[in-house]
């Protein structure tokens, strides 16, 4: 089973201010890691529920909201 997850700042537990949702807004930094961290719960879930594939889209603003090297590496032994 292949799986798309898309993730928007605005839908993010713990986004509640425009500072959280801008570059350079004082929050910013935080709002990533947070949306980073959803991805990542989502992407383990849908590899525990019997997903094969699982590709992630950044749907907020620009599109370069993730923070890359803090997203999971596939487990092997999920994708076969």
């Amino acid at each position: 089973m292949d799986v798309l997850i898309s993730v928007d700042l605005e839908g993010v537990a713990g986004i509640a201010t425009k500072q959280q949702i801008h570059p350079g807004g004082h929050d910013y930094p935080i709002a990533r890691a947070l949306m980073t961290a959803e991805a990542n719960a989502a992407v383990a879930g849908a590899f525990d529920g019997g997903a094969t594939s699982v590709v992630v889209n950044d749907s907020h603003g620009p599109a370069d909201n993730l923070l890359g090297e803090q997203l999971d590496r596939p487990r092997p032994w999920a994708s076969r």
